[in-house]
């Protein structure tokens, strides 16, 4: 028996085998060694009409057999062989009529639902179609048929010839009754069927519309016949009683009554009742005792066509829910009525209208009208309209749905010779046919669509649509034509109507509840599930059916805990919010439903067993762990272990003695580590707790740690636990600790042959022993590196080893010296003791000590730096220089000359110590506010300038000198807000600083310390705002800070009054001018907006502002409303759109102005201010830039301007051109910044036709289209000045380019002749050279023109070399040059003194 198949009494169901005699599955399994039975465990109830998961699972020689995933049967299968060979297929719910030794006999097929039915991975459902020598399906349909969850109270509807109920054996050994209601239009019909032994039986059946008992014994029929009809479509009841020696009929309450005359022994009935009709085992047996209903044609028919109500068997109700096999019925009722007169057409009538959900069927290509059509419908002649039925019920398919519309008089047949052979069954139903059992198979006359033999039965499913494939043909001998003799395939549709389903509530993991006594647990979708196809899960609702014990315990809402509910939704139930509060008794039971709201499901009942708490300490193992390390606490290190099954039962540790050398931390959600003193196993089992080793120290002992802890389980029992630590404990060797000689060097290497440390107890890196500074060097410093390691600094013994460590000395030492640094071995595990290194330092003659102790002195003052401030010198020298390498920014450094001299150098960048023991050297400040200044130096053995030291330098040294500033109030207050305070007449004004305002430039002086005096006030008065009363003579700045000043207007509506403004010790007076006028509001200043294309800019006070006299104390009063909004943007308020807004938002700049992105470069809106009752209208403009006018404009040409002595000179492009890609000359705009010298600029204007800009009001702007028109001029001035230069600044309105530097050349006016004095001996002469008479400006270059004499000398002459002793009056300037060069006359002038020449030219 190897190749034997797995065969499973019960597999993955939802079962109604109610008359089972084993209620466990039961597995069979022969792998060559012998059959071998494995049964689930005891209790677990399959035939309850709840899903069941069932798992097989073979693996070598286990089997192992689950059901509803908690119910495990294991067994080993004996012998060698463990491989599973299957040679006659697998059968799913029935053995298929096989026949072999090991299938019992009495085998019941599966009557239930399956679903995932996997053999290997692969579905064994996953299609019902059936596939020739694969796969043969047999009355199986997809969805879960309602009759599995029918219960004794629902209806059955018999629609079919062969339709029958089958159920469990009757006990009818000394009397029985049978009683159940009808309703039937059928003449004839088996309602009842029992066989008994030695060939008896008894029956009921309807003869001509009559119901007649039969009971046949001992080879003897006793017939009763009752005399009421209940073949009149009307609801009938029946009732049959029999014993060994009379039978009663009963039909609506008249009886029928006959005794049995053979024998008085009881029927002995066996097999199944039937009821409605009779299976085709039993047909045999049905005929020979001779049932009319079996008779004639209906010998394999015979059922009773209707509907069975209220079946009761011998006084107990009973149903679809008992039902061992049923065949073509449904659930419920819908009672026939009368038939309506008919409307179908005789087989030789003309072909009736067809009505819609008509589906067309395939043409007939025919070029002519083929003999027997119909001119109408041609070769359509088949009409198919669509069936409509309810989803999980039936409908008759009638003449009215298949209709062949030919000419039948012309073709010689009638209608019922057209035979229809189903080809293909649906895929969501089944097809019944109740037609004549000589009819061949899958086949229907039209004859029996006018009969009605002809079902569709829903199978339950959600698809809204099914089909079935069928070819038609003529049964007639006659010839006729091909189109009655094709096979030609027509599909026909079927409409489904979804219906509401009811709910289908099961219990997955089993009947049983099992919880800890007097605790709650949660009601999980594990425990019950509800499954509704068309409904949501948020319509179910669960309710508790009968008087739940209020002694054993109760649901509650986790909303509403302490209150028992008795139904709760299906949300509730997902969410982890209901649950079972066990109160008392032990055993308990819940019964329950689900509704979706019209329709309630099957009821379950779970049963609830309370078990008193059980509990273990399954795991104390302790802990291991290496000093300063951490390690988790999980389950397999500490658990408790509870009896109970599913639930969750808390389970806390309190710890009483927490460990001596490290904590205990959980870890929060935040996913921080923190200390804690309790923990609950949840934890343990999440692995959210460790154990720190927090202990540093060495330990010389062999220490263990422990914490004791006590363990409360459900908050009832107690109990203590220790749980061991053992810690193995780091020791730290310091294996070499060397000390390092520094002789003539300023920096050493440390490596590891001076400093080594070593661990023990752990492995650990190089890397990972590190040395902390605890104590850093003081002479010098360690670098790691390039990086200075200061106090609490660290480095590795790798640093060390890889000659990363170095010392270097911060001076060179002028006497022997040694230095240390303190340090201690660390790592994660644990913390040496203090060790010391040291440097042994040898004196360095060269090494630069220096004294640097600063100055002080008091702002804008100027002190000597002496040798008691600064001072440097070395073991052989005192000689020193200094070279300063950043001069001081607040002052500077002078030399000042010997006392005998009034004579000092400012700025000096050297001097020596000589200077500084002769105080030569002096800082003066510039008198700024500060309060810091210094200058760095080197100091030097060596003279000369040094700007730096390098590693080969001796005898160098830098330093920082600093000065301290003591500041003086030195500065007067100034008026900064100076403008006419403005006041209602007759009314009140605060006085704020944006009304009147001074500064102290002190840097060290609060500017609201500054105290106003006044005296008398013309026009009104100063008062306290909160106390008009007060009247103030006095103030402080701060005061009109924080707005407690008020102005009160009296009398005249213009004046002034005197302030005296003091800072303590400079005192100033000012005047303070008021105006007051009606109320009003007017615009201070509107700039407009300058925005980039697409994005957005602050609107505030620098754009636009207000101004009024009215007292206005809060910016809220003041409402800014958006008349005219922007076409091309909006206003926004911190990202949302305004249509109004307050001065505090505006001043706030809470207000931007977001342009849209469109192509318009220029938008506007008008804006309404209101405050106190006054508007004001105004409009804001707003230009709109591009992205690239954020890059500068572009100089293209600065060029010199020529212009002469006191004349004008136009400015052209050619001298001066900016230009923007994405700009015109219009916009691009020049600012004056610094303005000519020696001239001006000034500008045509052609709508005045005259130049605008004089020498007191030059032109400042102007544009470059001004410049491209030739309107723009500048004006030479002032006499005998040679160059001129202004600054200009340009912009696009967006970016700025400064710093244009326009040059000026000025052609003088008279020829610049420089004339010098000479000397020379009486009686000799000297040469006339361009030394002696020169023109200096570069314009008269070359050119030669006639010096004259205007006076000639009064004691000499001039003359010409070639004309000795002949005095001349002129000569050109060619000779002078000549002069020069050939020294040719020499003798032209001969003076006797001091004389003078005048020339003209």
């Amino acid at each position: 028996m190897a190749n034997q198949p797995i065969v499973l009494e019960v597999f993955e169901v939802v079962d109604n085998l109610s008359n089972t005699t084993e209620e466990e599955d039961q597995l069979k399994l022969d792998l060559g060694s012998g059959e071998v039975v494995v049964q689930s465990e005891r209790g677990t109830q399959l035939n309850d009409l709840a899903w069941h998961s069932v798992e097989v699972r073979h693996v070598l020689h286990n089997v192992t057999v689950t059901v509803d995933k908690n119910s495990h049967t294991d067994i080993k299968m004996p012998g060698a062989n463990h491989d599973l060979s299957i040679s006659d297929g697998l059968y799913v719910g029935s053995s298929g009529g096989l026949d072999r030794l090991y299938l019992p006999r009495d085998l019941i097929s599966f009557r239930g639902c399956m679903d995932e039915v996997v053999f290997n991975k692969h579905d064994l459902l996953s299609s019902l179609r059936p596939y020739t020598g694969f796969k043969n399906v047999h009355e199986v349909s997809l969805g879960c048929s309602p009759q599995f969850f029918a219960t004794e109270e629902d209806p059955i509807s018999f629609f079919s010839s062969r339709a029958y109920v089958s159920l469990p054996t009757w006990d009818a050994q000394q009397e029985a009754v049978f009683e159940c209601v009808v309703h039937s239009s059928a003449k004839e019909g088996i309602l009842l069927y029992n066989s008994a032994r030695e060939g008896d039986f008894v029956a009921v059946e309807i003869q001509d519309g009559l119901p007649v008992a039969i009971v046949g014994k001992g080879g003897t029929k006793t017939e009763l016949r009752s005399l009421t009809f209940i073949n009149d479509r009307k609801w009938h009841s029946v009732k049959l009683h029999f014993s060994s020696k009379s039978l009663e009929l009963t039909v609506d309450g008249e009886m029928v009554k006959s005794s049995i005359t053979s024998g008085s022994k009881g029927l002995h009935l066996k097999g199944h009742l039937f009821v409605g009709g009779i299976d085709d085992g039993t047909r045999s047996e049905v005929r020979k005792v001779g049932l009319a209903s079996v008779s004639g044609k209906r010998v394999r028919g015979g059922s009773f066509k209707g509907c069975v109500k209220n079946i009761e068997v011998n006084g107990v109700k009973t149903g679809l829910s008992k039902a061992v096999v049923t065949k073509d019925i449904s659930v419920g009722c819908d009672p026939e009525k009368e038939p309506e007169p008919s409307t179908t057409a005789s087989p030789t009538s003309a072909p009736v209208p067809l009505f819609r959900l008509v589906t067309k069927t395939p043409s007939l290509h025919t070029s002519t009208l083929a003999w027997g059509l119909d001119r109408k419908h041609g070769s359509n002649f088949v009409q198919l309209k669509n069936l409509e039925v309810q989803e999980g019920s039936r409908a008759s398919l009638e003449a009215k749905h298949i209709k062949v519309v030919l000419d039948f008089k012309k073709l010689g047949i009638r209608q019922s010779q057209i035979i229809f052979r189903i080809r293909e069954q649906p895929i969501y139903g089944q097809i019944r046919l109740d037609v004549d059992q000589d009819q061949e198979e899958n086949t229907f006359s039209m004859l029996d669509l006018w009969h009605g033999r002809v079902m569709y039965i829903h199978g339950g499913s959600e698809e809204p649509d099914d089909f079935f494939m069928l070819s038609m043909y003529c049964s007639s001998r006659k010839q006729v034509p091909d189109y009655l003799k094709s096979d030609k395939l027509y599909r026909y549709n079927i409409s489904v109507t979804p219906t509401n389903d009811a709910p289908e509530l099961s219990l997955p993991e089993g009947n049983l509840f099992v919880l800890l006594e007097n605790s709650k647990k949660l009601l999980t979708t594990d425990i019950l599930k509800a499954t509704d196809i068309d409904s949501s899960d948020a319509d179910l609702v669960f309710s508790v059916l009968g008087n739940l014990n209020a002694d054993a315990g109760y649901l509650e809402i986790e909303n509403n805990p302490g209150k028992a509910v008795t139904a709760f939704s299906y949300l509730d139930l997902e969410e982890l919010k209901v649950s079972y509060v066990h109160a008392g008794v032990r055993n308990s039971r819940i019964v329950l439903r689900v509704s979706d709201g019209e329709k309630v499901s099957n009821t379950v009942v779970l049963r609830v067993m309370a078990v008193a708490l059980e509990y273990t300490i399954a795991n104390n193992t302790g802990l291991e762990i290496i000093q300063g390390e951490s390690a988790i606490l999980g389950l397999k290190q500490l658990a408790v272990q509870t009896n109970a099954v599913k639930q969750v039962v808390d389970i806390r540790f309190d710890i009483i003695e927490p460990p001596q050398y490290g904590e205990l931390q959980r870890l929060h959600s935040s996913g921080e580590w923190r200390l804690t003193d309790s923990f609950s196993q949840r934890l343990l089992e999440k692995q959210r707790l460790r154990y720190v080793s927090t202990y540093q120290e060495i330990q010389t002992s062999n220490a263990t740690d422990y914490f004791r802890s006590k363990v409360n389980v459900a908050a009832r029992a107690t109990t203590e636990i220790l749980f061991p630590i053992t810690v193995k404990w780091v020791k730290y060797h310091l294996a070499r600790n060397v000390m390092i000689d520094l002789d003539k060097v300023r920096r050493v290497t440390l490596d590891s042959e001076c400093l080594l440390a070593t661990v023990e107890g752990v492995a650990l890196l190089e890397e990972d022993i590190h040395y902390r500074v605890l104590t850093t060097p003081k002479k010098g410093k360690l670098l790691l590196v390039a990086n200075v390691l200061g106090k609490n600094s660290t480095f590795s013994q790798k640093d060390v080893t890889s000659l990363k460590l170095h010392y270097e000395l911060v001076d060179r030492p002028y006497e022997d010296t040694s230095d240390r640094f303190k340090f201690q071995l660390v790592s994660k595990h644990a913390q040496s003791q203090y060790y010391d290194f040291r440097f042994s330092i040898k004196a360095d003659v060269n090494s630069v000590f220096m004294r640097n102790d600063g100055l002080s002195l008091q702002e804008g003052e100027s002190k000597l730096i002496t040798k008691d401030h600064l001072f440097a010198e070395t073991l052989s020298t005192k000689d020193m220089y200094y070279t300063v390498i950043s001069s001081p920014e607040h002052g500077k450094l002078a030399r000042i000359s010997q006392s005998n001299s009034n004579a000092s150098y400012d700025k000096i960048l050297t001097f020596s110590n000589q200077d500084l023991l002769e105080e030569r050297i002096m800082y003066i400040h510039d008198d700024s506010e500060t309060t810091q200044d210094e200058f760095s130096f080197i100091a030097s053995t060596s003279q000369g300038f040094k700007s730096s030291i390098t590693a080969d330098d001796f005898g160098c040294k830098d330093g920082v000198f600093n000065m301290t500033i003591r500041l003086v109030n030195d500065q007067k207050p100034v008026r900064v807000i100076d403008k006419v305070f403005h006041v209602v007449r007759d009314g009140q004004r605060i006085l704020t600083l944006e009304d009147l305002r001074y500064h102290d430039a002190d840097s060290d002086f609060d500017d609201g310390q500054l105290v106003y005096t006044r005296r008398g006030i013309p026009m009104g008065d100063l008062v306290l705002v909160n106390d008009t009363t007060h009247r103030l003579f006095q103030f402080r700045q701060k005061d009109l800070e924080e707005k407690r000043v008020l102005f009160i207007h009296k009398g005249v509506s213009a004046g002034r009054f005197v302030l005296f403004v003091s800072d303590g010790k400079h005192f100033v007076s000012s005047l303070l001018d008021v105006s007051a006028h009606d109320p009003f509001l007017r615009v201070g200043s509107s700039t407009g907006l300058l925005v980039q294309k697409g994005r957005s800019v602050t609107f505030s006070t620098s754009n636009f502002s207000v101004v009024s006299n009215l007292d206005i104390r809060d910016d809220q009063e003041v409402i800014f409303k958006l008349d005219g909004a922007p076409k091309y943007g909006g206003l926004y308020r911190n990202g949302s759109k305004v249509e109004s807004f307050s001065q505090s938002d505006f001043k706030g700049g809470l207000i931007a102005y977001r342009h849209d992105d469109s192509r318009y470069l220029a938008d506007s809106f008008n804006l309404t201010v209101n405050a106190k009752g006054l508007q004001l209208a105004a409009r804001i403009n707003v230009k709109v830039y591009l992205e690239s006018h954020q890059r500068p404009p572009i100089v293209l040409h600065h060029n010199l301007l020529l212009v002469e002595e006191g004349k004008p000179v136009k400015i052209s492009e050619t001298k001066l051109e900016v230009t923007h890609e994405d700009n015109l000359p219009s916009e691009i705009a020049f600012t004056v910044k610094v303005a000519p010298s020696h001239g001006f600029l000034r500008r045509f204007v052609d709508a005045e036709e005259r130049y605008v800009g004089t020498r007191q009001s030059p032109v400042g702007t102007f544009t470059q289209e001004d410049v491209n028109a030739g309107n723009v001029q500048y004006v030479q001035e002032e006499p005998d000045r040679a160059n001129d230069t202004f600054v200009l600044e340009a912009t696009n309105g967006v970016t700025d380019v400064g710093g244009i530097r326009m040059s000026v050349d000025i052609i003088p006016r008279l020829i610049p002749l420089r004339v010098s004095n000479f000397s020379l001996n009486e009686g000799a002469s000297k040469a006339l050279t361009p030394d002696v008479l020169k023109v200096t400006n570069r314009h008269f270059a070359g050119i030669d023109f006639l010096y004259s004499l205007t006076e000639p000398p009064r004691h000499g002459h001039v003359e010409h070399s070639r004309h000795p002793g002949v005095a001349i009056t002129s000569f050109t300037r060619r000779q002078v040059r000549d002069a020069a060069e050939k020294e040719s006359i020499g003798e032209l002038i001969v003076w006797s003194s001091v004389d003078t020449v005048h020339a003209g030219h």
